[in-house]
């Protein structure tokens, strides 16, 4: 197994943000594809809380105990913790990559047309996930779409933001 995915991003309409881009794939949790917009999505591992916008802290780190209530070990709590409104707010993010995946090289139209999934961008990185090149990258590499004359698919863009995950 590689240690890094190699995505060439090819974009002719914005020659800044062409080229190759690696992943490391010990990094990646999770790859979706989205045939109607084209977007694969790649959600990496090491998600974050991010506090809630009331500046309280996030529902998932405050646990909500009762007066009298026990603890695991059997233990009486004689304490409250107040669980704010603003509390609730919180939410749990992670680093996400985004292409959109196209059958144009600038990306400006073309979403492909996948019918069964074979051909799923979604499936050409998990191939490139487990491919054994012999080397320590792995071309995630796409082939032609499903169409009736099938087209040549393209990463047109590559965007890492940080993003709200469920």
């Amino acid at each position: 197994m590689s240690k890094f995915l190699k995505f060439n991003i090819v974009n002719t309409g914005a020659l800044a943000t062409q080229g190759t881009q690696l992943v490391n794939v010990e990094q990646i949790e999770s790859v979706v594809y989205t045939g109607g917009t084209g977007a694969l999505t790649i959600t990496l591992a090491g998600g974050v809380g991010v506090p809630a916008a009331g500046g309280g802290q996030a529902a998932y780190t405050v646990p909500a105990f009762v007066a009298g209530a026990t603890d695991i070990s059997g233990s009486q709590i004689a304490y409250d913790v107040p669980v704010l409104a603003a509390d609730l707010a919180g939410s749990f993010q992670a680093r996400v990559i985004s292409s959109i995946v196209a059958t144009t090289k600038d990306g400006t139209a073309g979403i492909p047309t996948i019918t069964n999934g074979a051909k799923s961008p979604q499936k050409a990185v998990y191939a490139a996930m487990t491919a054994n090149p012999g080397g320590v990258q792995s071309t995630v590499q796409l082939g032609l779409d499903e169409a009736a004359t099938p087209i040549q698919m393209y990463f047109t863009t590559w965007t890492i933001a940080t993003a709200a995950i469920v």
